[in-house]
Parts: structure tokens; C-alpha cells; sequence
């Protein structure tokens, strides 16, 4: 655990395994097998101190944790619902426990080490850097907006959402604008821009990524 959270392994080794992981998840159709999974993540989520977070998440989800589990029992019954229910919060814990201990910026830079084009590791790292960025933006802007007495509930909404939308849409152009600005200075998608760090695939990173692939293997088949 404290390997994994001191970022030792190598990003690249970590993506591989929260997606093979998360692909399991999701075919995994046994209850005993995924609460076996879910309870696992929630030990390993308190062993990495990531536990509150998990639970910020999950409370975030609740409603469509609650859709799922009925849309799920209305169609295949209470065994359905609550397997959807395990399904959706080991995928939760899973993108806590990725997310958490992968910096975007490593990931970025692994990928560019891999031969990746550097506009597709671009697009993926300022994914999970700005999109937190964009919602803390968002609600900056509804504070702003509701302190000077503006309704966005209900039907307000609707009278009121060009208020919400276009200081949003400026504010994303500005920032939009000079982050353009700060690529070209930095020399972005020249062949001379190497990674700040270098990245390599040790044993850990091997052992990690097969004993995933074992994991995996022996929950589905």
C-alpha cells in the first residue's frame, strides 16, 4: 500500500490494472464475488487513508446508486439491485484509490515516455486536471450569482440560466486562452520537449500487472 501510495510504481502499470480491474467489475456477475471485491477495495481505501474521500464520493452518488439498485430490481429483482449497488461503489473505490495516488501530470508524462502522441496524452491529463478545475469554477460562479439574489431552481432556471451560463462561458475562454498561451511558451509538441522525470516499468510494475491478470481470471472463469 505505502509502495502505491508514494507513487514507486509506475503510472502506466496502475492505469493498466484500474482498468482490468474495473472491466472485471463490471462482468463479475456473482454476489459473493463482488462483495468479496467491495469489501477488499474498502480496506484497501482505509489502508491508503483514502476512506473519506470514498465516502465524499459515494454521498455524491447516492442518487444514482439509488436509481440503479431500482432500475435493477424492477427488471431482475432484489439480487440484481443489489449487485448493481456493488457493482457501482467498488467502481467508486476503484477511481478513488487510482485517481488519488496518480498525479494526471505523471500519467502524462508516462504515456509520452510510451511513444504516445503528445496531444492525446495532453487531452487526457488536462481531462482529469481541469475537469475538478471547470466544477469549482462553476459553482464559483452560482455563488456569485445567488448572492445577488438569483434563483436557479425549478423554472427560475430556465429565465435565469443565461446569467449562470455566460459569466461560466467567458471565464472557460479566459482560461482556455491563456492556458494556449502557456503551452506555446513551454514549447508544447516540439520533438525537442522531453518528460520531466523518466519513466520505466520495473518488476513491481510486471508483478502488478500479472497478478491483476490472474485476479481477474480467477473471479470470471
Amino acid at each position: 500500500m505505502n509502495c502505491l501510495q508514494q507513487s514507486r510504481l509506475d503510472p502506466r502499470a496502475k492505469a493498466i490494472t484500474y482498468l482490468i480491474g474495473s472491466g472485471t467489475m463490471i462482468l463479475t456477475t456473482d454476489l459473493a464475488r463482488l462483495t468479496l471485491i467491495t469489501c477488499a477495495l474498502i480496506v484497501f481505501l482505509i489502508g491508503l487513508k483514502r476512506g473519506r474521500r470514498w465516502l465524499d464520493v459515494m454521498r455524491v452518488l447516492l442518487p444514482t446508486l439509488v436509481l440503479f439498485m431500482l432500475v435493477a430490481g424492477w427488471s431482475g429483482g432484489y439480487e440484481a439491485a443489489f449487485g448493481a449497488a456493488l457493482r457501482l461503489i467498488a467502481l467508486a473505490g476503484a477511481g478513488v484509490a487510482f485517481f488519488s495516488t496518480t498525479p494526471p501530470e505523471e500519467l502524462g508524462d508516462a504515456l509520452l515516455a510510451s511513444g504516445a502522441p503528445s496531444q492525446a496524452a495532453f487531452l487526457l491529463e488536462g481531462a482529469l486536471r481541469f475537469t475538478p478545475m471547470m466544477g469549482q469554477l462553476a459553482r464559483e460562479v452560482y455563488e456569485a450569482q445567488a448572492s445577488r439574489g438569483f434563483r436557479f431552481d425549478g423554472r427560475n432556471l430556465l429565465h435565469n440560466g443565461p446569467l449562470l451560463l455566460t459569466p461560466l462561458l467567458i471565464s472557460v475562454m479566459r482560461f482556455a486562452d491563456d492556458l494556449a498561451e502557456g503551452l506555446e511558451t513551454r514549447g508544447f509538441g516540439s520533438p525537442q520537449r522531453t518528460p520531466l522525470a523518466e519513466h520505466r516499468l520495473s518488476w513491481r510494475d510486471y508483478t502488478l500487472m500479472g497478478a491483476t491478470v490472474l485476479f481477474a481470471q480467477l473471479i470470471l472463469w
